[in-house]
């Protein structure tokens, strides 16, 4: 393993990470800037909410996927390092909240998580879905959800007792999931965060 080829699959998976369905995909489909809408967030969420519930779901796929397509170039180009394929996983997700296609405003990397979660050691994935239904089936905030997903994640990878390396991923990507949700933190304390369906 060359430093060379590490730094380019990091790259490639920050600029994969870094591709916004979202606003793709309202252009495509409705002509129009999903920035212009709702939270103005280019995520699953905000389509959602916007255009529709199945369309913020082929939102959420295509930004998994993104998560799932890194980790899947990591560990073939870098066999072996398990370590920096779970950064190769946290680089995605820093293309999606600070997408330069977007000018460094991106989504809220939730959805591209859970891609990575899936393709690192999909009990942990598995467990984050559950935890972001759960809350969102209770208090249908989807921000708490989302948050929840990811520390529901941490306590997979304690339950089952990976390897030191998934936590190169899990810890940062809780700490940025924390980071680009506080504004909504911020409504949640105001009793201002909008619920789901509502």
């Amino acid at each position: 393993m060359s430093p060379w080829q590490t730094f380019l699959v990091l790259l490639a998976s920050f600029i994969l990470g870094s591709v916004p369905f979202g606003y793709l995909l309202a252009k495509w489909r409705f002509q129009t800037d999903i920035r212009e809408h709702g939270s103005k967030n280019i995520g699953a969420t905000n389509v959602a909410r916007t255009f529709g519930i199945w369309v913020g779901l082929a939102v959420l796929f295509f930004d998994a996927l993104k998560g799932v397509a890194a980790i899947s170039i990591a560990f073939h180009f870098l066999p072996h390092h398990e370590i920096w394929v779970c950064l190769a996983g946290l680089a995605a997700v820093l293309g999606h909240v600070f997408s330069p296609f977007m000018k460094f405003k991106g989504g809220k990397g939730i959805a591209t998580s859970l891609g990575v979660l899936i393709a690192l050691f999909w009990p942990a994935g598995a467990i984050a879905i559950v935890g972001f239904a759960l809350i969102v089936f209770i208090f249908r905030i989807v921000s708490l959800a989302s948050f929840s997903a990811m520390v529901a994640a941490l306590v997979g990878f304690w339950l089952f007792g990976q390897t030191t390396s998934l936590w190169f991923f899990g810890l940062p990507a809780v700490i940025l999931a924390l980071w680009a949700h506080r504004s909504n933190w911020r409504r949640l304390l105001k009793g201002q965060e909008p619920r789901f369906g509502r």
